[in-house]
């Protein structure tokens, strides 16, 4: 036998060799491809256009803490800046004005953050149209899955802007409607909140 056909017979094997890891990488690479799209698609399902949902919202008044514009003041005035909190319910959890309705009742879905300013003195609510300007942030449950809005507070029902999401919310902007249903026991807001968004598409 020649060099030159031994040689010919070795790179013949190697050649097929390389040809059989390559269907087989190709085989296993097609079923893989489809578990990883299988697995995509059932941890991030197809977005709805548009969603509409509601829930309560009771805010824990102990938790509310305001920064005063003088010293002197005894009671936050226009411009005093605050942070509070509570807890969120499915809708209808909160009956009537909920007066007697404890914010740190079992059932909760979630935890509600606002920051904001006074427009008017703390005394002057709840008469007046409009109390604060407010930033709230609604986890649904955590901040995996989030609502922030942005707007005005008071009487009657208000309308905000959501300004974006996390999670199943992200990429969905639209308007918070806040209806102010009266105060809890701990002297905390009860808010019924209604959000309208709508995927933004590009």
């Amino acid at each position: 036998m020649s060099i030159v056909h031994r040689v010919g017979s070795r790179l013949t094997v190697t050649w097929l060799a390389i040809a059989t890891l390559a269907l087989s990488a190709t085989m296993w690479a097609a079923p893989a491809a489809a578990q990883i799209a299988i697995e995509h698609e059932s941890k991030h399902p197809p977005q709805k256009e548009r969603m509409v949902f509601s829930v309560d919202v009771a805010e824990d008044f102990a938790l509310f803490n305001p920064t005063f514009v003088k010293p002197t003041d005894t009671q936050p005035e226009r411009g005093s800046f605050f942070v509070t909190e509570g807890n969120i319910y499915p809708a209808g959890t909160i009956k009537g004005d909920g007066a007697a309705f404890d914010p740190n009742s079992a059932g909760s879905i979630g935890r509600w953050f606002c920051r904001g300013t006074h427009l008017v003195s703390a005394s002057a609510i709840p008469a007046a149209a409009f109390w604060v300007d407010t930033a709230q942030l609604y986890l649904l449950p955590d901040d995996t899955r989030s609502i922030a809005t942005d707007g005005l507070e008071g009487v009657g029902t208000i309308v905000r802007t959501v300004t974006g999401g996390t999670g199943a919310y992200r990429g969905y902007i639209g308007e918070q409607r806040q209806e102010f249903l009266g105060f809890n026991s701990t002297g905390g807001v009860n808010l019924r909140v209604t959000f309208v968004l709508k995927k933004v598409t590009h």
